[in-house]
């Protein structure tokens, strides 16, 4: 019997250890949570729809940048342990090339059917909410910059600042949004940053919160509360709190602890009134507040539904 040549080994369609690149090598127990969180029993559809969505979606130019010299720039990484988890399945999470670059495609694509504008017209509404005579506006865990940009566009002579902890993101933000010299990107963690008391007419946390652990939303509530002015306004848009479910197979590590997030009630115990919800669109949520002249403080951690 004549055997059967052998069949030549062939790379993964995802191949995970060249996603991940070089320039942070994530642990290897990024990719045992990875490959944890594709074996489930779930449906995988909602991800595999973004995955496919992607490929349509126009993607910025980093085709000029020197990622190497770019990351000179910002020395040694001291970032938290919540901070450094593969987020959406991508080895390094938000610390990696990978995810930077196609940050903007992929929210796009996950947002494709749900705004005519996608997640880019969602950035164009949420910008609309922003006080006419906002000066200084920061937001918090900025990403790529889309959502501060879209502000800094609208209000050309405001200071906007994204905030980010992520060099990666930082860099291509700073690519895809070059066109807009009242943007600056400044690296920090929300929770830490030292703008100072009061000197800011608006924060954003635009899907942020999700990302994060309860006693850390409860952190960047408090100092987004800090910083802004007596009657300054928080804008807090994110995925609704069962959403997350609806794309299993992208490992979301604060999944379990989102289910039970309450915005109303969240604002209001850091130290927030007067808040609304606005309709951008039906697979967001977007809420105002304002920050309370002689608020009493609470060291309460964040309450959710089930409290």
């Amino acid at each position: 019997m004549t055997k059967a040549p052998e069949r030549p080994n062939r790379k993964s369609a995802f191949d995970l250890r060249s996603l991940a690149g070089d320039r942070w090598p994530p642990p290897d127990w990024h990719f045992e949570k990875i490959a944890h969180e594709s074996s489930g029993p779930e449906s995988k559809d909602g991800m595999m729809g973004v995955i496919r969505r992607m490929a349509a979606q126009e993607a910025p130019d980093f085709a000029d940048l020197d990622w190497d010299v770019e990351l000179e720039a910002f020395g040694s990484l001291d970032l938290p342990d919540y901070y450094r988890q593969p987020f959406h399945s991508v080895p390094g999470g938000y610390l990696s090339e990978a995810a930077a670059t196609n940050d903007r495609r992929a929210l796009e694509a996950i947002y494709q059917d749900a705004h005519p504008g996608r997640s880019l017209g969602i950035r164009e509404d949420i910008a609309t909410l922003v006080p006419e005579n906002a000066r200084s506006v920061v937001e918090f865990g900025a990403g790529t910059g889309d959502g501060a940009a879209a502000i800094a566009r609208r209000f050309p002579t405001a200071r906007v600042t994204a905030l980010e902890a992520s060099p990666f993101m930082i860099i291509a933000g700073r690519t895809q949004n070059a066109d807009l010299p009242n943007l600056e990107f400044v690296q920090g963690l929300a929770e830490e940053t030292n703008i100072a008391e009061d000197s800011v007419d608006l924060v954003l946390l635009s899907f942020l919160l999700h990302e994060c652990p309860d006693t850390i939303k409860r952190d960047i509530l408090d100092r987004a509360r800090r910083i802004l002015r007596p009657g300054g306004m928080i804008v807090l848009n994110d995925t609704p709190p069962d959403s997350l479910d609806g794309y299993r197979g992208f490992y979301e590590p604060y999944r379990e602890q989102w289910r039970d997030f309450d915005p109303e009630t969240s604002l209001a115990e850091a130290g927030f009134e007067d808040t609304s919800n606005h309709e951008i669109a039906p697979t967001v949520f977007t809420r105002t507040a304002t920050k309370t002249a002689n608020p009493s403080r609470s060291t309460s951690p964040i309450r959710s539904h089930s409290s």
